[in-house]
């Protein structure tokens, strides 16, 4: 036998093995098959196939409120206090400790209020301020444009 009678023979050999497992393996993939897509068990798969068909058209449903919903959430978040400006300071140098504030409480759009608290020896007095785009119609200290600058720095 020459060397291409061989080759011939072995590769003949190669595909006779070849189609031999895949003819088993196709068998066995009938047998599962058949036990598979007949009698109770294929009703059973039917019935959860569309079960869970109908559950994912419902989560699709909600993922899409939770979308909207938080879609709504971030639009009413601007309107929230989000920046904080603190300023702490004594108004009367020649006694007393830093007790005296200004704090800027300002949304996205740098509306809010500030607040002031005079701490004196015999008295504190406290005053509020509307901040409308970074301003205010009322007469603002250096103090109170500082804890309104701070808190954009900040945030």
């Amino acid at each position: 036998m020459n060397n291409l009678e061989l080759a011939t023979t072995i590769i003949a050999g190669g595909s006779l093995i070849t189609a031999i497992f895949a003819i088993v393996m196709l068998l066995r993939f009938r047998k599962t098959a058949k036990a598979f897509f007949t009698g109770n068990e294929a009703a059973n798969l039917e019935q959860f196939i569309i079960a869970q068909s109908k559950k994912l058209n419902e989560l699709s449903k909600q993922s899409d409120m939770l979308e909207e919903a938080i879609a709504d959430l971030r639009k009413q978040q601007k309107y929230s206090i989000q920046k904080i400006g603190l300023i702490r300071y004594n108004p009367f140098a020649e006694d007393g400790g830093n007790l005296s504030f200004s704090m800027a409480l300002l949304d996205d759009h740098n509306n809010g209020v500030v607040i002031t608290s005079m701490h004196g020896r015999e008295a504190n007095r406290i005053y509020a301020k509307p901040i409308i785009r970074s301003k205010s119609e009322f007469t603002l200290t250096k103090e109170e444009e500082l804890a309104i600058k701070e808190s954009k720095i900040i945030n």
